[in-house]
Order: C-alpha cells, then sequence, then structure tokens
C-alpha cells in the first residue's frame, strides 16, 4: 500500500492573453495601408533625409524614414559620424493641426519612453500625443527607421521634423494631409483581432 495517493495527471497549458496597449505600437495582427510621401526633409552636400511614406493602423501609424548618403562623397563623411556617435536614431517630432505634438530624441538609450511615464486618462490611454522608435538600421549609404505615433491625427496638416545632429543633418519639415492618413488607415486590413 502507497502512502501518497498519486500524482493527478498535469493540466493543460494555458494560453498566454497579454497584449500591449492599443497605443503603444502598431497593430500586430493588421496589414497597414501604405501613403507614399516622398519628401525630402533635409539635403546637404554628404547626404538627404527624406519621409518615405507613413503606414496607417486603426490604431496610429507609422512614419518611415530614410537617409541615404551622397555616394559622390567619401563614405567616411556621414557614414563615420553615424557610426561614431553610436548609431543614433534620428530626432523625430510632430505636430498636429488641433496642436498636439510629440517628439522623440536622438538618443540609443531614449530610444522608448517607459509606459508608466506617459500621462493617460482614468481609461488608460494617453492624454497627449506619442512617438516612439520602431526600429532602424541599414548600412553602405543608407538607412530606414520608423517611428510609431499615436493617435491618428485630427484633420489637417501633420508637420514631421526631422534631423540628425550627430551626422550634420539640421532639422527639416514636411507636411503631411491629415485627412489621408485617417482615409488610409480605414484601409488597413486587420488579420488577427
Amino acid at each position: 500500500m502507497r502512502f501518497f495517493e498519486p500524482e493527478p495527471p498535469p493540466s493543460e497549458p494555458g494560453r498566454h492573453e497579454w497584449a500591449p496597449p492599443a497605443w503603444d505600437r502598431p497593430s500586430e495582427g493588421t496589414v497597414p495601408w501604405l501613403v507614399s510621401i516622398n519628401a525630402i526633409v533635409h539635403q546637404s552636400a554628404d547626404a538627404v533625409i527624406l519621409v518615405e511614406s507613413v503606414a496607417a493602423y486603426p490604431n496610429g501609424f507609422v512614419i518611415n524614414i530614410g537617409i541615404r548618403a551622397n555616394p559622390h562623397q567619401p563614405p567616411q563623411e556621414v557614414t563615420g559620424r553615424i557610426h561614431q556617435a553610436g548609431m543614433r536614431f534620428p530626432r523625430i517630432g510632430v505636430r498636429f493641426s488641433d496642436g498636439q505634438a510629440a517628439g522623440h530624441e536622438a538618443s540609443t538609450r531614449a530610444r522608448l519612453r517607459p509606459t508608466h511615464e506617459v500621462p493617460k486618462d482614468a481609461e488608460g490611454l494617453p492624454t497627449a500625443a506619442v512617438v516612439r522608435m520602431t526600429g532602424g538600421g541599414g548600412g553602405g549609404g543608407g538607412w530606414r527607421f520608423g517611428a510609431w505615433v499615436y493617435p491618428l491625427p485630427s484633420e489637417g496638416p501633420v508637420e514631421v521634423f526631422v534631423s540628425l545632429p550627430v551626422a550634420g543633418l539640421d532639422e527639416g519639415k514636411v507636411v503631411i494631409d491629415g485627412a489621408e492618413i485617417r482615409d488610409a488607415s480605414q484601409r488597413a486590413t486587420v488579420v488577427w483581432d
């Protein structure tokens, strides 16, 4: 006779139901609708910064930034300054027509503002616009970066400011139609809720 009863069979593992807040990043189960922008923000003898496109989601949008080094300059002119400074992200800011504004500083450490520092209402939604880097990289004279912006803009112009001071690329601005971003967000395809 046994002292202990047999162990019950292990239960089925539960599903992990955590999901990021709806404002924190692009909808992971959604294919965005792209809005082509192709506007130069800053140009120098060494490089050019451009807003390539906007990827619109039901809960916000990603600004896609490109940096191209002049292929006729010695490669170390821009690439050396960027890599020497620890491959910093560019400074990216937005201002909506209703006055809301937010920005991201050019720092490898300040890449993401901690969630608890974003001011929120009683329902946990930010009370001001949020800009967060989604990532970036490149090489060989070209780089791409993405910046997540929450919420969708109000109707009217959206000013996008970009600079990369460490590479000598001063602040420039592009104006995008907020209505175009809002319309594109309605065309995004939700694949998984």
